[in-house]
Order: structure tokens, then sequence, then C-alpha cells
């Protein structure tokens, strides 16, 4: 983990996590109004607006008001797609400039995946909605994510005639759904103004993004005629767990952990019933 610390993305990460917490902090409990510039007015803005809004509107916390909070903070507001991300460009190719490459959008999703890693009920949308959107920034699959400007998208490119919508893919899949979010929940609680201190601490790498194509965990090769799992494990009516993946799957397990809880108690009171006819 110290080389990823050494990276410093992490420490970004918390940067602009504590920048967004802080906005959110003194909109919501001292009701005062805040001012957000960067150096360019379209990175760091768009990331700690549309973060604090995350964490103060529940709407923006649906699959809906999630794309309307990007189409509104980043799309509507500028934030050059095209010269962040490169794309359709070599190095320094047709006059482009390799200094003004950078990740920013792909950083306000990791931030949004720390938000959601750590407090799932209250999206409604789970991590693997936050990978596929990181994914298409470079897919070139839709053009929501392309263009540097309103202008250049709706004018100069035409994007919505001739590209398809990122938003409608991703809800035509129902997996990216989070079963344990509650809508009505979500909306009571309102503000999401957890301890700042937790939030930063809590800041995790986000695996399956940035280890999406790195070796993958593997069960070690077992001799010949020994079983796996072993017999001992399946005894006692224990789950051994397999590596799964976001809300489903610990949804999944937890009701596993339940059921096999549930018989140990059973057996338990039968033994006591047992011993009292003794």
């Amino acid at each position: 983990m110290q080389l990823v610390e050494n990276t410093n993305w992490p420490s970004m990460t918390r940067l602009i996590l504590s920048a967004s917490w802080q906005t959110a902090f003194h909109v919501h409990y001292n009701r005062l109004p805040v001012l957000l510039h960067c150096s360019h007015g379209w990175d760091r803005t768009s990331q700690v607006a549309a973060l604090s809004q995350l964490l103060l509107d529940p709407h923006y916390r649906t699959r809906e008001g999630f794309s309307t909070l990007v189409e509104k903070d980043f799309l509507s507001f500028g934030h050059p797609f095209h010269t962040r991300c490169g794309h359709g460009e070599g190095k320094n190719e047709q006059g482009g400039d390799e200094g003004q490459l950078s990740p920013i959008f792909i950083q306000f999703l990791d931030c949004v995946f720390q938000l959601v890693n750590q407090f799932p009920d209250y999206f409604e949308f789970n991590p693997r909605y936050l990978l596929l959107q990181s994914e298409h920034i470079y897919s070139w699959r839709f053009g929501t994510l392309l263009c540097d400007s309103e202008q250049e998208r709706e004018v100069v490119a035409g994007i919505r005639q001739r590209t398809y919508c990122m938003w409608e893919y991703l809800d035509s899949i129902p997996d990216l759904i989070n079963p344990m979010f509650d809508r009505a929940t979500s909306e009571k609680a309102g503000v999401l103004l957890m301890p700042l201190p937790m939030l930063l601490r809590n800041v995790t790498l986000w695996v399956d993004r940035f280890c999406m194509y790195g070796a993958k965990a593997s069960i070690p090769c077992m001799p010949h005629g020994l079983q796996y799992p072993p017999q001992y494990f399946l005894g006692n009516h224990s789950i051994v767990h397999t590596v799964g993946y976001g809300a489903e799957s610990a949804l999944r397990r937890a009701l596993e952990d339940a059921e096999m809880w549930r018989g140990t108690a059973l057996n338990a009171l039968k033994e006591v019933e047992e011993l009292r006819k003794k």
C-alpha cells in the first residue's frame, strides 16, 4: 500500500474529498454561499461542486440524478474531455499539448467510489456503475463524454444525432442497481455528512479500476486426490466464500451467513432440549 501512497493519487483524492466536504458543511450548517474556482475553472471546480452536491442532495445519489449532475457540472460547464483525455490523438499530434492530458473525470469517479464504498446504502447505483463509466471515457462507444464543449458536441460534431447515449445504456443494465438502496430512507436522511476524519481515513485503492488488467488471484494447485474445499469446511455447514463483486454479492453472503448461524442455533437448542430430558 505504501507504493500506492507514494504516487500521491490517494493524497489528491483526500484533498478533493476534504474540499467537497467543507463546501457541503458550510452550505448546510452555516447557510453560507461558497465560491469555487481552480486555475482553469473546469477541473477542480467541477469535481468539488459535483461532489458537494452529491453529499447535500439525495437526488444526485440516484442514477437519474447522477447523470444530471455530470451533464450539468462537467458537460454543460465546459469540462474539456477531448483535451484532458486526448481522444483520437497520438503524442503531440494535430497540435495537441501533452501537458494538458489529465485524468480529471477518472479522479472524480474515484472520489464517488470512495463514498459509495463507505456508505453503499445511500446510493442507488453500485461501484460497477462507476467502473463502466470509467471504461467508456476512452472506449469511444458513446458520444456522451466526447469533445471540449457543448458547442462542439451540439453544433460542430452533432454528437447527439450521430452517437448513442451512455446514460441510456447504463440504465438498461439491472445489475448496476444497488439492492440495499432504500429511496424513502435516503430522502428522509437527506444530507450525507459523515465525520471528515472517518471519510479520509477510509480512502482506499479502487482495485477494480486500477488493477483491472493486473494478475488475478487463483486457487492454488491441489495434489491429485485431495478435495477442494477440504471436507472439514463442509462438515459444519460452513459457507466457503468465493470472490464476488459489489452490494449484490455482499447481500448474498450475508444471507448465507444468517442461514448458517440459524442452523447452528437450532442445533444448539436441540442439544439443550435433549439435556433437559436426561
